[in-house]
């Protein structure tokens, strides 16, 4: 992911925090086919993010570019005072089975406007944001840890901890773990989880944050 911003983006991040203060969860009204798991659609994202956003004079953009290979979204997030944040990111246009080249890149931009639409603006929306990419039944496999991360002795209670497709959290990349953690701790606030839930969400924090603490030594 590639970010850029305006020379200054004091106005812009005024306006982002207050935004973010009345942002809502995204109601989950989409099923993953593969893991028949709930998560909140592009639609239901915009839905929510929308009127707050028009309240503290922000709006978005999200240009599609493709070369027949990968697809790329820039998610342009603008204030109006002219000050901006743009960020880029890209996936390969893999085959899937019953689906015309089209639909495979319709699939991949849907999944790419969401992720990033979310992410840029610090919103919650998919469980832990683990985000499932459409890219068929390989994207279930677990990734293989980054070199400099399997160097990191992790203790036992942090090496089982994983999201909801099973993959431990210890092979994740040191920013999606942010992202994560941004997310669990603002989903956390809801004043309607049961017990449950609170005592979910704050093992998931309390893991990734001793994650992160190890990473940087």
């Amino acid at each position: 992911m590639d970010v850029k911003r305006s020379d200054s983006i004091a106005a812009l991040a005024a306006a982002l925090a207050k935004a973010q203060g009345e942002f809502t969860a995204a109601k989950f009204d989409a099923t993953n086919p593969f893991l028949k798991s709930k998560y909140a659609s592009l639609g239901s994202v915009i839905e929510a993010a929308k009127p707050v956003m028009a309240k503290n004079g922000l709006s978005v953009t999200q240009p599609v570019m493709g070369d027949g290979e990968t697809i790329s979204v820039d998610t342009i997030l603008m204030h109006t005072s002219g000050e901006w944040i743009e960020s880029v990111m890209i996936l390969p246009l893999n085959k899937e089975s019953g689906k015309s080249q089209a639909q495979a890149a319709g699939s991949v931009i849907t999944y790419l406007r969401r992720y990033s639409l979310a992410a840029i603006l610090g919103m919650y929306s998919d469980d832990d944001t683990d985000g499932n990419q459409p890219q068929g039944k390989q994207e279930q496999k677990k990734p293989a840890p980054q070199p400099e991360l399997a160097e990191i002795e992790y203790p036992h209670e942090l090496a089982v901890v994983t999201n909801s497709e099973g993959i431990p959290y210890v092979t994740l990349d040191t920013d999606k773990l942010v992202i994560m953690l941004n997310s669990i701790t603002k989903a956390a606030k809801k004043p309607d989880l049961t017990d449950e839930q609170a005592s979910n969400y704050s093992m998931k924090s309390d893991a990734i944050k001793q994650i992160l603490a190890l990473r940087n030594g």
